[in-house]
């Protein structure tokens, strides 16, 4: 996500196709506002035992639904503020054939979440606009990250390495990411982005994600902007999709 930010706050300051792509200043009271919604849908199908030991083959259909709200608030010294709000709804639906019937389950479970994060920016005159991340959040996460950008106009690279801790197994991820971002014109943008997130401890599943996103301006400043962001996640061999579309509002 850090990556998409960097690249969408250079390209605010493409006011047209001709004039060259910029690194924006971060002024004390700048702030953003991101309203978020997005939906996945994931499928499975084989066989399991259940817990009297009979055997059966299931299909399984998941929808995940989430809002969310974050903003960000730009401090004096190089310092930006973070908070990120979310509410995820997951349905899921399993047909489940045994040799003698057929059984429908289902459930449904919500999840609140958020996160508070501080970024420092290293040095503004630097050609790679370095900067140094820390958040946290419940259910408790905690990341430290560093990351940097490179303008070659029209085109913005991105990338970042973290360290991720979480109360459940296994406890700590190290995580990859890279993006890239085209300004088409005053209007539009476009941005793609790829991770890998491996664990360091404990067994776990490596999982890495894909996305893409375009971005509409609605006006000359980039104040008010939508964006559409897939992203595709496979980890074990299970693919899931998730389509995002977000609203957002920069200031003062």
């Amino acid at each position: 996500m850090l990556l998409l930010v960097v690249c969408s706050s250079i390209f605010a300051f493409a006011q047209t196709p001709f004039q060259p792509l910029q690194r924006p200043d971060d002024a004390a009271g700048e702030y953003t506002l991101q309203l978020d919604f997005g939906y996945a849908p994931s499928g499975q199908d084989g066989f399991d035992v259940d817990e009297f030991g009979q055997p059966y083959s299931y299909t399984r259909f998941s929808q995940e639904r989430h809002v969310g709200v974050c903003g960000t608030l730009v401090l004096a010294g190089g310092w930006k503020l973070g908070l990120d709000l979310a509410n995820v709804s997951t349905s899921t639906k399993e047909l489940r054939k045994y040799l003698d019937r057929e059984e429908d389950v289902s459930s449904t479970l919500h999840d609140f979440s958020y996160s508070v994060s501080y970024e420092y920016r290293l040095d503004d005159r630097s050609t790679w606009d370095p900067r140094v991340s820390l958040s946290f959040g419940h259910p408790w996460q905690g990341e430290i990250e560093v990351s940097g950008s490179l303008v070659r106009d029209p085109v913005v690279l991105a990338g970042s390495v973290s360290m991720l801790t979480q109360s459940e197994e296994p406890r700590n991820w190290l995580l990859f990411a890279l993006g890239a971002g085209f300004v088409a014109n005053a209007s539009i943008s476009l941005s793609a982005s790829a991770s890998v997130m491996i664990p360091t401890s404990g067994v776990g599943l490596p999982a890495t994600t894909v996305g893409l996103r375009a971005c509409y301006s609605f006006d000359s400043q980039s104040k008010k902007e939508a964006t559409v962001h897939t992203t595709l996640s496979v980890q074990g061999g299970v693919p899931q999709l998730m389509i995002e579309a977000e609203l957002s509002w920069n200031g003062p």
